[in-house]
C-alpha cells in the first residue's frame, strides 16, 4: 500500500490519519477512502488496521490474499 494512501484508495479497517489536517477518519470494513471531510485533502497516513506497518493481526493480511 502506497505511503500515503490516496483518496479514493481500496483500504483494510483502521484508522486513517489526514496528511494535510490530522483528521483521523475510521473504516469499518474494506472501501475506498473519502478526501477528508475535514479540510478536502486526498491522502492519508495508516495508522491501525490492515494497511499499518504495526498490523497485529498480518497473518490474517496474508491468509486473504492466498484465498482470494
Amino acid at each position: 500500500m502506497a505511503d500515503p494512501v490516496p483518496a479514493g484508495s481500496d483500504v483494510s479497517s483502521g484508522t486513517y490519519s489526514c496528511t494535510s489536517c490530522g483528521y483521523d477518519l475510521e473504516v469499518a470494513s474494506t472501501k475506498h477512502l473519502p478526501p477528508c471531510p475535514k479540510c478536502g485533502n486526498g491522502a492519508y497516513n495508516t495508522v491501525t488496521g490492515g494497511d499499518s506497518a504495526s498490523d497485529p493481526y498480518p497473518e490474517s493480511k496474508t491468509q486473504q490474499s492466498t484465498n482470494a
